[in-house]
């Protein structure tokens, strides 16, 4: 009767403990408003922000692993939709955000309450994927606390990293499709050719035209101010000597890569995209839009100490303080070498090797001892954080390392650095990360590999993978239960942080089986990462270049489970997705001088283009001529043409190409309806930041019309406008001209 009793109670508590694990987990809601509102960072009101709860940033919502997620979002936006992604999460995909791919837009009106299970722990966070929202203020924090805490600390503070323009987002993608280098001359880096002959790069200048390549583009967008957690400057923390403070930084920028530091001191990083990592010392983190890093840092005297964040132009920046007394600041970034050589090889990410020559498909992942980690779910609780005692790293003697400030504007990127215990690495960046734990995948999944190569035309601003934008080709078909490797190859001068929605990656790395999981990964300039991951997540998520302006003009797909069927509510949305629309943007000029005058403008996609052109000029005379064309691009530096010109009142068809020779000389070879050839050379030299030559050249077999010089000297300190001397064939005269 005993025993009876003792297997009835023993069942009684076995079944009461399942029924509170999964019965009676705690639900965390919260109400998201997302409205229009004025908003002043740099004492200038602005009425296109959209704030969340009347906020910029966003709430910080805060979770414990295992809880339910109940998150309620109403759009009470005038006339826009609304969208909400919580990145970084694992998910349901219909849960993920991205209306049209995975989740219904939310109209202006209207709500949506996402429900998900809390599966994991970490900094995460927040954000619009409708339009450009995510610039305009609609981020922020997302924060999993563990069921039991393995790191101690005093303190926390969230720091939330962003950029801000008063100039209103959807102007700033119309600008950069105008000219990529539009905003250039608001941050007064325009290269120039007594700029590079100034800094004894004048060979480098001229190799890099020659190679048909622009100088390295840190940044694409001149921001008014830079922001941590909505302010230029704030107190953050107050913490006494010898209190430990955990920070949990997020890059909620939408273009901007940060230099942070914390006063003059090392910080120990624990944590990258929310994952727990082996700490590590560094002097500053280079951060990527959408990482995210944990540190811990203990105040050692009775001071305030700077964290700050640098734009990694150099252009700007944010400080928070942490502590109390006498200010520390954060030490100063020296402004980056515009024209400095880039070393290619230096930036592959993983030890140097160019993985764009491996052949991925013949790599057997069989062979490879995945035994250690299950990410069958990938389910963070599978990981045991509570085995690293962290209090041995927190004590380890550490003494700030005294580097020289580097003006490689690449440092630290993609160079793999033997990192020794105890040592401060100058610049911390995926290379140097170790897992905790073997991350290798399992053994007996089939691989599939992936060539995607990240390319783009900074000058016509249009951005791809593998030759063609989201709109022309939307879908990467995966098969579940693959192991899936993608190779990113960055065939451009900038970075491009890649972003994969709904699960997270092993970034190679030279640690080998300990190689860190990530959902974003930066790809520096002219360099390689490999990532792969477990397919075990069906469903269609986006993977996408993080810079907000990349991602809106191309550089974006959708990995689709080839066995997941989307609901039939998803089916009707996903034939609307904005991202198969390739849109239109439109630019002009006028020109006008005392012996010369014309005007211009320009239409154009991805691939198409239509541009129109009339001209006046007074040799002996006023004549007139003008050109209609269409052209269709295909790749940066060929097109062909179709069309028609106008001269001296004679009308003739035209058709030929164009192409972009070395030393950046834009060309026209084209034949008319009569048989009779044209050839148009054009070329701008930048003599200084805001002094420049534009040179035309067009010949003629055509006797009858002859040939064509043009040439302007022009003072243009804005992109707008200059003003100048215009010397033609026969005449000299006086004029601007203004671009719009």
């Amino acid at each position: 009767m005993t025993m009876k009793i003792f297997l009835f109670n023993l069942i009684l508590s076995l079944f009461l403990v399942t029924l509170a694990s999964t019965s009676f987990a705690k639900t965390v809601r919260y109400e998201l408003n997302i409205a229009n509102q004025k908003f002043n960072v740099t004492g200038k009101d602005v009425d296109f922000a959209i704030s969340v709860n009347g906020g910029i940033p966003a709430p910080t919502l805060e979770f414990t692993e295992g809880d339910d997620a109940e998150i309620t979002v109403n759009n009470k936006l005038e006339n826009e939709e609304a969208s909400v992604h919580w990145h970084g999460i694992l998910l349901p995909p219909l849960e993920d955000g991205v209306a049209y791919v995975n989740t219904p837009p939310i109209f202006p009106g209207q709500s949506r309450t996402f429900k998900f299970k809390i599966r994991q722990h970490g900094t995460y966070w927040y954000h619009s994927h409708t339009m450009v929202q995510e610039q305009k203020g609609v981020y922020g924090a997302f924060i999993i606390h563990p069921k039991k805490e393995t790191i101690k600390a005093d303190k926390e503070a969230v720091v939330v990293l962003s950029d801000w323009s008063d100039e209103n987002a959807d102007q700033i993608i119309r600008n950069l499709r105008k000219d990529g280098d539009f905003y250039l001359y608001k941050k007064n880096s325009v290269r120039s050719i007594f700029g590079a002959a100034k800094a004894g790069e004048l060979k480098t200048y001229f190799a890099n035209e020659l190679d048909r390549m622009g100088g390295m583009d840190l940044s694409d967008v001149g921001y008014d101010a830079f922001l941590i957690n909505g302010k230029k400057d704030s107190q953050l923390l107050v913490a006494h000597p010898g209190e430990k403070v955990r920070i949990r930084i997020i890059n909620a920028g939408a273009s901007s890569y940060f230099y942070v530091s914390l006063g003059q001191t090392p910080m120990q990083v624990i944590s990258a995209d929310g994952v727990d990592i082996e700490p590590v010392y560094t002097d500053e983190l280079l951060m990527g839009m959408a990482e995210t890093y944990d540190v811990l840092f203990t105040v050692p005297e009775h001071k305030n100490y700077e964290l700050r964040a640098t734009v990694q132009d150099v252009t700007g920046y944010a400080s928070a303080w942490i502590g109390m007394g006498p200010k520390v600041a954060a030490p100063d970034k020296p402004a980056p070498d515009l024209y400095a050589p880039m070393d290619h090889g230096s930036h592959s990410g993983h030890g140097g090797m160019d993985h764009s020559k491996m052949d991925h498909s013949q790599m057997n992942h069989a062979t490879m001892d995945h035994s250690k980690m299950n990410h069958g779910n990938m389910d963070h609780s599978k990981m045991d954080h509570s085995t690293m005692n962290h209090e041995g790293h927190n004590k380890a003697k550490v003494q700030t390392s005294k580097k020289k400030e580097s003006t490689d504007p690449h440092a630290g990127h993609g160079i793999t650095q033997t990192v020794t215990p105890g040592e401060v690495i100058p610049t911390l960046t995926v290379d140097n990360l170790k897992a905790k734990e073997s991350t290798v995948l399992p053994k007996t999944a089939k691989g599939t590999d992936l060539k995607l190569v990240l390319g783009g035309d900074m000058e016509r601003y249009v951005w791809h993978i593998n030759g063609k934008a989201i709109h022309e080709d939307r879908d990467i078909l995966i098969n579940e239960g693959d192991v899936v490797r993608f190779t990113f190859v960055n065939g451009t001068m900038m970075h491009h942080p890649m972003h994969l929605h709904g699960h997270f990656f092993r970034v190679l790395n030279k640690n080998g089986d300990r190689s860190p999981l990530k959902h974003t990964v930066d790809v520096p300039p002219m360099g390689t990462r490999t990532i792969e991951f477990y397919a075990n997540e069906p469903g269609q998520w986006m993977l996408h270049c993080h810079n907000l302006y990349h991602m809106k003009t191309g550089m974006a797909r959708v990995v689709k489970y080839m066995s997941f069927k989307p609901s039939p509510e998803m089916a009707t949305h996903e034939k609307h997705d904005p991202h198969l629309h390739d849109h239109w943007y439109k630019s002009g000029y006028l020109q006008a001088a005392t012996n010369h005058a014309e005007a211009g403008f320009k239409f154009t996609q991805t691939w198409n283009e239509f541009e129109g052109k009339i001209e006046t000029r007074k040799d002996d005379d006023w004549d007139a001529e003008g050109d209609l064309f269409y052209r269709r691009w295909f790749n940066n530096y060929f097109n062909v043409i179709l069309g028609g010109s106008v001269i001296h009142d004679e009308t003739r068809g035209q058709i030929g190409f164009g192409y972009l020779l070395p030393l950046l000389i834009k060309t026209n070879f084209l034949v008319d309806h009569k048989g009779k050839f044209r050839v148009d050379l054009e070329k701008r030299f930048q003599w200084t930041s805001s002094v420049f030559t534009e040179a035309e050249y067009t010949w003629r077999q055509d006797e009858e019309f002859g040939s064509d010089l043009a040439v302007s000297l022009m003072y243009g300190p804005k992109w707008h406008w200059g003003a100048g001397l215009k010397f033609t064939d026969k005449s000299v005269g006086v004029g601007f001209q203004y671009k719009f």
